[in-house]
């Protein structure tokens, strides 16, 4: 399926439903990261200064909004038109692309509040 058929709503809508599913996987991995370095007693998310979880994190969180953005994008561009025969796809990539953007920016700001460099 090349790039030139993205122009097609149904087309558009099947890629959206992929794009906002795929960004589920490197969100649960970031998640994993973040509360596999969490300290319950002092509530702070601790790694240390020159190991790989900052960058490994932060490409998690990038990837993941990215894939969701995408998602996102292109259900929103899809869903309600009349050529689209696939519209609850749209629709499926529209909320799901949302719902993972918004708990990457929960995690980031999490992780910002919660960070302790140690």
């Amino acid at each position: 399926m090349g790039l030139e058929k993205l122009r097609r709503y149904d087309v558009q809508a099947t890629w959206a439903v992929a794009c906002a599913a795929a960004a589920a996987a490197p969100f649960i991995a970031a998640s994993y990261l973040a509360a596999s370095r969490f300290d319950g007693v002092l509530g702070q998310i601790r790694y240390g200064a020159h190991g790989r979880f900052v960058p490994a994190f932060l490409a998690c969180v990038a990837l993941s909004g990215f894939l969701a953005a995408l998602g996102f994008v292109l259900g929103l561009s899809s869903a309600g038109q009349r050529r689209n025969d696939k519209s609850r796809r749209s629709w499926t990539g529209f909320f799901l692309g949302g719902l993972i953007a918004t708990l990457d920016l929960i995690l980031m700001i999490a992780f910002i509040k919660l960070r302790l460099e140690v």
